[in-house]
């Protein structure tokens, strides 16, 4: 008798994602435009007879204007300047070779590894001239964008129109659907309406919102490569292809993950001991993995420019003055609206009156009710599921604070609370005390490491800027033994919780610091916070005894002194101790 199942993976299925869509939207582009396919075939021919003549004409650097456009739908995909900007910085960084990463070429490979002289830049003059920063944001009731269609790129199907393609690098960050990372369009001959360069907003930049392991900013620098004229390494279109390139060695496929080198030596019934350039940025591997082009590339980039997007080698698009500044108080933070309309003329003007309503500490919570405090905020970009207030379990209490992974299908997806500002500037030491709950459902010794990760941030400008202060995921997480249990796991015993403090010293002397808790769901179960504090000492805080007594406080009228009868200001336990509640809302 066969017994039908479910296997684990159609159980718990997890992120798995490829990483380029460039050969797929250029197959697109050929058959909607036959005169792209018929200028593109003309490319490789023209670029070795460029080549071939204009060996020594590239003596100056070239810096390529950018405009990045976020298409967001919700505010998790409307990412922060700060991601922006780090995008840019990593892309100066892998183009002129002075990423960090770089000594981790392998040594037979160092003296052909190429500082591309090519730049980049935020435009700082929009198409009229006008100032600007260089980043657009549109907001949109598209929920997800398919390289299909390449609707971000249209304001009529809910995306924003290009700048004009000849003079700028057209780059959309959306939520793109498919389990794409991001594509590119390469040069030809031809105008194409739709030319430009689309990464996923997890994709993009070294901070903010980024997803492990693409999480440094190379899938930008892979598809801006596909839009400066570059192949994959393995050959587009086919195994053991060609590159058109001439210094990186014939290469079977792909690579994923981050192999050690020597990887796949004489493959493709070659003799080459070195095996493939895996840790090449036109390859498939890790973010991690990532840290060079050829020189053999950096020519043919040079070429594409030169012939197919000229207007990048002289412009003024990234020297424009930004005008007089003027502020806004916006949530406890000055900011200048680039447009002359702002509150304050004076930024020291604007700080002296502006803060976010700090309160002084402690702040002490256990959760003991029934819902989230006011001053709390949630953040459920995605409505599925998020930090609640539960009845299933707490540290020597019913209650806690917990997110339900277990059945959190949306992998990669972020869940916040964030606490009220507090004011740090008239004390001499703090700490931020909480104890937490978690165990892994699936075994960390199977070949996948599956783990939700829980990150506490801190903002010392209201919440406008965030800095990481703490992250923990996998079995640094976990607080149990063994470190996996059943789905959909609840706390049951004190020593499935662990006690954690974080010293707040590098912020004292501060009014406006605001702290937030982040979980990153990855499908694998339940976590519990409770007893959360910030406090001057290190206070681990134990819920009292549930054997309590309710005492009603009434006025000499026979009036209870409070209308809400569920929460009770006043215990009494076995011991004689009496406790007085107050909850600050």
């Amino acid at each position: 008798m066969l017994t039908p199942f479910l296997s684990y993976s159609q159980l718990h299925t997890h992120i798995s994602n490829e990483k380029c869509g460039t050969e797929i939207i250029t197959k697109s582009i050929e058959k909607k435009y036959p005169e792209y396919k018929k200028q593109r075939s003309k490319v490789n021919n023209q670029t070795d007879h460029w080549l071939l003549n204009n060996s020594n004409k590239q003596n100056s650097i070239i810096t390529i204007p950018v405009v990045v456009h976020v298409v967001w739908n919700t505010n998790q995909e409307n990412i922060s300047d700060a991601q922006i900007f780090s995008q840019i910085d990593i892309l100066n960084q892998d183009y002129r070779r002075t990423n960090v990463d770089a000594i981790n070429t392998p040594a037979v490979w160092n003296s052909i590894a190429a500082d591309t002289e090519i730049e980049f830049c935020l435009a700082n003059t929009d198409p009229n001239g006008n100032f600007t920063t260089g980043i657009t944001r549109t907001q949109t009731s598209q929920t997800s964008f398919s390289i299909q269609n390449d609707g971000m790129k249209s304001s009529a199907s809910g995306g924003i129109d290009p700048w004009p393609q000849d003079d700028y690098l057209n780059i959309w960050v959306c939520d793109l659907g498919g389990g794409i990372l991001g594509y590119a369009t390469p040069p030809s001959g031809f105008n194409n309406p739709n030319d430009g360069v689309v990464v996923g907003y997890r994709y993009f930049g070294n901070t903010g919102v980024v997803q492990a392991p693409y999480n440094k900013g190379r899938t930008t620098t892979h598809e801006v490569g596909h839009w400066l004229n570059l192949d994959h390494v393995w050959g587009s279109f086919g195994n053991c292809g060609n590159d058109n390139v001439n210094d990186t060695p014939i290469q079977e496929e792909a690579n994923y993950s981050c192999p050690s080198f020597p990887h796949n030596a004489n493959s493709c019934n070659t003799t080459n001991s070195n095996g493939d350039m895996f840790m090449n940025y036109m390859d498939y591997t890790n973010d991690a993995c990532m840290n060079m082009f050829t020189n053999g590339q950096k020519n043919r980039m040079i070429s594409a420019i030169n012939q197919y997007r000229p207007n990048l080698l002289n412009h003024n698009l990234c020297s424009n003055t930004p005008p007089t500044p003027s502020w806004n108080c916006v949530n406890g933070n000055c900011v200048d609206p680039n447009n002359g309309n702002g509150t304050y003329t004076d930024l020291n003007n604007c700080l002296a009156n502006c803060d976010c309503g700090s309160i002084n500490i402690p702040i002490i919570e256990d959760f003991q009710i029934n819902s989230i405090p006011n001053n709390w905020t949630i953040i459920n970009d995605d409505g599925d599921k998020t930090w609640e207030i539960n009845e299933l379990a707490g540290y020597n209490s019913s209650k806690s604070i917990y997110i339900n992974n277990a059945e959190y299908a949306a992998n990669g997806t972020y869940d916040e609370f964030i606490l009220p500002a507090v004011n740090l500037s008239n004390v001499n030491s703090a700490h931020l005390n909480f104890h937490y709950a978690y165990t892994l459902w699936t075994n960390p010794n199977l070949s996948q490491n599956w783990s939700d990760t829980l990150i506490i941030y801190i903002s010392q400008d209201c919440g406008v800027t965030w800095a990481k202060i703490w992250e923990k995921a996998g079995t640094n997480l976990v607080t149990t033994t063994p470190v996996y249990h059943g789905y959909n796991w609840i706390p049951t015993a004190t020593n499935d919780w662990k006690f954690e403090s974080i010293s707040l010293l590098n912020y004292l002397n501060q009014d406006d610091i605001v702290l937030k808790f982040r979980n990153v769901n990855q499908y694998e179960n339940n976590l519990f916070i409770d007893n959360l504090n910030i406090n001057t000492t290190i206070t681990n805080i134990n819920n009292m005894s549930s054997k309590k007594k309710l005492i009603k406080i009434v006025d000499v009228l026979g009036r209870e002194s409070r209308e809400n009868k569920n929460t009770p200001l006043f215990y009494i336990y076995e011991d004689g101790k009496v406790e007085k509640r107050i909850i600050l809302e």
